[in-house]
């Protein structure tokens, strides 16, 4: 749709910023004339002579960045609200309006019957994810801001005046663009409370209008309707995949605050809708000062746990011991707890009784459906753990000795499996048991049965397992639910994330439905939970071929849930995508975001099985939450949500997909999207690669999440034995997006499109899931320039600084590039990262010509974006060499301390600035010793070397490194908003 927000003012620009990049244009032109040159080298070797010869500052270098951070928060401000589609409330009513008037008339304009379409509304169709992944690039503050500027009003739903923009951007202007600095789990947790209550206060701005349609249509029944076509949850705090720092009492007391906030939030409805109430309705204020007193009642009691949860250390004696002293009092009052919502809703629904006006009316309906929908927390719970994790627990049990796929002993381990669900008797737990228990799968399954027991029963828990590639796993995770007494409220959920497990993925879901024990207990849940994940898969096959395998996998299970004649069983499905190209999340808008991950022709192919069907969807860490950051943005994702699910969709004839040649081109789509993939599998076995994403890559980032980020490498030698696998999906994204060349996205498919141009032409101007599924390949081809990557790996070559220092005509500097040359001499890093830069190079010039006629066609980063990136390679490509000519002026030091001026020297070629200055500064102390100064009776002119003062290397070296890699930092950040995402 057309985008009639006023544009966001550029800032002006400041004369360096317009001379360097007419100064990029010029060196790219010539670049034409001479293939040799790199246009980014260039003018980062401009830059470096400027500042030698004092033209320029490292001020001037600071201000000029800060001039791209801003004009490049301006641009990402614009994508986002472009982005979203319609952000204004009111046109977003009518939307929904309109949406929910059709819904509630057949083809022909006539009523559909109250019943059909109360299934319809009361039916879960939807649910947004909220997790906790390290895609925090900003702060709270800044995410605030930025909300703002995109949909042009402040919170309050009052416009942003010219006035108003110029303060915030001056304002954005003056702090860092980085995440908080207190970026710990505690932090993360409280951005996703804030998002949550946004998108549940714009589901209830839907359900409202839902209502006021549904009371036009059905006068005599629409207040027994309760809306719960979406649903919220979180893992925040809950997924204990790969974390080892989240305390079982950490996960208790961040449920316990998701139970708080939404208590809060009842107390305060009930509040509002008592002020409106007439004096002379006794009945129903008496009803109202019940419900009133219970919830209040239950909050005060979550209170005190969530204190004495927040310092509960499991680990220590005495926090055991406050840990015992709260449970028995909690215990003690469990006949008072309110530990489900049905209560709650017993007593809206006598309030509904006891009056008759609408406007109340309508206010308890919408309470109730929060209610029914949430349960006594703001957000569903979701917890996962690893496959591995839940192995080791059975381990024992069943006699593992092997990987459970493992043919010569598989069916044995199901076989002791299936006895001891056949023998299963539920045991009771109490919190000493959670304490005593070493095995992370039974301990998360006890504290399981205690949330349930004492917090909330009314929701049901998903229990997802990362890496599942066995049906073992799943059953075994169910004899735990069943010994812990959970399994009528815990939803199973395999997560399909590995090239095995999206392949076998349909099968294990097949083994699992043909055994009786959890055939029965899915029958008894109604719904089959799969998770997919696209960050991972993405990360091992390629962006685009992961969505192309997820979505066989999905037609697959289709097929395995309508065979398994369940007709009553939901299929659930949760995709994990991020915010990236990288992380399957498609640039073209929220409605394209959708379909990308649920495709059209996947619902009309479930509807035509009789399949009833649950999409769920990730919002990942700041870059998720900031679609929620504020109300109206928040409101145009669950408007464009609700258009997704409730648009109508066309028949399937005889079992045939779509009426699209994506699903018919079976063989040209398979050997293309397997190119790109062996081209991805090639690239994640290769050393080389792994030695060109983590040379300078890790340090080019903030910290951008709470999970510990463990030091790669200390030295050369061990990055020689880097492997990809070593980075997570998204600090491995992240990386690429810094280094200039979207490898993950775009690797592959220039040699896909060579083998067949034409056919390739023709398939995409012919099926719109082609060009939907190629649009993450043309937006990161367009991001991406190969000669920023060649920049940073020439950065490491010593035959390039010998070159430099011959064309130098200050013999200092010249000698220091000589003496930075033999230190990187014996490094194969630059001969390594050259290796595998050559095989993506000669990759992407093919994909270059092969998008050629279509690039402006397919979502793409505009050309003032990609000057302005190539720009700002330069200018941290010019900082970056600073640094490594101030780390040749660092003193010779005795290696008393443990470290050599070598191991220092090799930690700064790494970009490990931090430590390595830390460090120095020990060894060459800003103050002279106190001691020698001091009144012994008699003076001393004498000073020991030990307390000499180091005032010329720290203020001449240590501090200026120091600084400049705060500015190589700084940069990334203005990437990332160029980019319009992190990771």
């Amino acid at each position: 749709m057309p985008d009639t927000r006023p544009a966001t003012p550029r800032p002006e620009d400041p004369p360096l910023a317009r001379e360097l990049t007419q100064l990029l244009k010029r060196y790219e032109k010539s670049q034409r004339e001479d293939p040799f040159a790199n246009p980014i080298q260039h003018l980062a070797l401009e830059l470096s002579r400027r500042l030698a010869d004092g033209k320029l500052g490292y001020r001037d270098i600071e201000e000029l960045i800060g001039h791209l951070t801003i004009e490049g928060f301006s641009h990402r401000a614009a994508r986002l609200g472009r982005y979203l589609g319609e952000t204004g409330p009111e046109a977003n009513d009518a939307t929904l309006r309109a949406l929910f008037q059709r819904l509630a008339q057949d083809e022909k304009g006539n009523p559909v019957p109250f019943a059909a379409f109360r299934r319809r509304v009361e039916s879960e169709a939807f649910g947004a994810v909220f997790t906790a992944h390290p895609t925090f690039n900003l702060s709270g503050a800044l995410m605030a801001d930025l909300a703002v500027l995109a949909v042009g009003r402040n919170p309050d739903g009052t416009k942003l005046t010219e006035d108003a923009r110029a303060a915030l951007l001056a304002r954005a202007a003056a702090v860092e663009h980085r995440p908080d600095e207190d970026l710990s789990l505690a932090r993360e947790h409280a951005l996703s409370l804030d998002a949550i209550a946004n998108a549940r206060a714009a589901l209830g701005r839907a359900w409202g209008i839902l209502l006021d349609v549904a009371r036009d249509a059905y006068p005599e029944d629409w207040r027994s309707l309760t809306p719960r076509l979406v649903t919220l949850a979180s893992w925040v705090g809950y997924d204990l995949d790969g974390r080892s720092d989240i305390r079982w009492t950490d996960t208790l007391h961040k449920r316990l605050l998701v139970q708080a906030a939404q208590l809060d939030h009842y107390l305060s409805e009930v509040r509002a809708i008592r002020s409106g109430v007439p004096r002379g309705a006794a009945d129903l204020l008496e009803t109202l000062d019940l419900l009133e007193s219970r919830v209040a009642l239950a909050i005060a009691q979550i209170r005190d746990e969530v204190a004495a949860f927040a310092v509960a250390d499991p680990g220590s004696a005495a926090g055991r011991e406050q840990i015992r002293v709260i449970s028995q009092r909690i215990h003690a009052g469990q006949a008072l707890r309110l530990t489900e919502s049905a209560s709650l809703i017993a007593i809206v629904d006598r309030a509904l009784e006891r009056t008759d006006y609408p406007d109340l009316s309508r206010r308890f309906c919408l309470l109730r459906a929060e209610l029914a929908t949430h349960g006594l927390g703001a957000a569903h719970t979701h917890v996962r753990i690893n496959a591995t994790q839940v192995h080791n627990a059975i381990r024992k049990a069943v006699g593992m000795v092997s990987d459970p796929n493992d043919p010569r002993y598989r069916q044995s381990y199901l076989d002791r499996l299936n006895a001891l669900l056949d023998a299963v008797e539920p045991v009771t737990v109490n919190f000493g048991s959670l304490l005593s228990e070493r095995t992370s799968v039974k301990r998360l399954f006890m504290l399981l049965a205690q949330m349930l027991k004492y917090n909330d029963r009314s929701a049901p828990i998903r229990f997802l397992i990362a890496e599942s590639e066995s049906a073992l796993t799943c059953l075994t995770a169910l004899y735990y639910a069943r010994l812990f007494g959970v399994d009528g409220m815990v939803d199973i959920s395999p997560l399909f994330e590995t090239e095995k497990a999206l392949e076998n993925g349909s099968r294990i879901i097949e083994q699992l439905l043909e055994n009786p024990h959890y055939r029965d207990y899915v029958r008894r849940r109604g719904r089959v939970c799969v998770q997919t994940g696209y960050s991972d898969a993405g990360r091992y096959l390629g962006q685009t071929p992961a969505g192309a395998s997820i979505e066989r996998l999905r037609l697959r299970l289709i097929r395995v849930i309508a065979k398994a004649g369940l007709p009553d069983v939901q299929l659930l499905i949760f995709d994990t995508h991020g915010e990236s190209i990288g992380r399957g999340c498609h640039p073209g808008g929220i409605a394209d975001r959708l379909s990308y991950v649920d495709p059209p022709a996947t619902r009309a192919f479930m509807a035509s099985q009789g399949v009833g069907f649950k999409q769920e969807v990730s919002f990942q860490g700041g870059d998720g939450y900031l679609y929620f950051t504020h109300p109206d943005m928040a409101y145009a994702v669950v408007t464009r949500i609700l258009e997704h699910i409730l648009a109508e969709v066309e028949d399937t004839q005889d079992g045939k997909v779509a009426d699209d040649p994506f699903y018919d081109e079976a063989s040209y789509i398979r050997e293309f999207f397997t190119t790109v993939k062996e081209f991805q599998v090639r690239l994640m076995e290769s050393r080389d690669y792994g030695v060109l994403l983590q040379a300078l890559g890790p340090n080019l980032l903030f910290p951008s999440g709470s999970r510990a980020t463990k030091r790669q490498h200390e030295d050369p030698s061990e990055l020689d034995h880097a492997m990809p696998t070593q980075l997570r999906a998204i600090p491995h994204n992240a990386i690429l997006m810094q280094l200039g060349l979207m490898a993950n996205s775009v690797g592959g498919a220039g040699a896909a499109i060579a083998k067949d141009p034409e056919r390739f032409r023709e398939l995409y101007a012919a099926s719109p899931r082609f060009r939907q599924l190629l649009g993450i390949i043309t937006y990161g081809a367009s991001a991406s320039n190969p000669a920023a990557m060649k920049s940073y790996i020439d950065a490491l070559d010593p035959g390039a600084w010998i070159t430099r220092a011959a064309a130098t005509g200050d013999r200092e500097q010249a000698d220091r590039m000589v003496a930075l040359s033999g230190h990187l001499e014996p490094m194969p890093v630059w001969e390594r990262q050259s290796r595998v830069f050559r095989a993506l190079h000669k990759d992407f010039i093919l994909l270059r010509e092969g998008l050629e006629s279509i690039a402006e066609q397919s979502p793409h980063v505009d050309a003032a974006s990609r000057d302005a990136l190539a720009v700002l390679h330069a200018v941290r490509l010019a900082l970056i060499q600073e640094i490594f000519l101030l780390a040749m002026r660092i003193p010779e030091f005795s290696s008393r301390h443990n470290l050599t001026l070598k191991q220092v020297i090799a930690r700064v070629l790494h970009l490990d600035v931090l430590p390595a200055v830390t460090s120095l500064e020990e060894i060459f102390p800003l103050t002279e010793d106190t001691i020698a100064v001091a009144d012994f009776g008699e003076a001393a002119t004498y000073r020991s070397d030990e307390s000499q003062n180091y005032q010329f290397e720290n203020e001449r070296i240590f501090r200026p490194m120091r600084q400049l890699y705060g500015l190589v930092r700084r940069v990334s950040a203005a990437v990332v908003h160029r980019s319009g995402f992190f990771g």
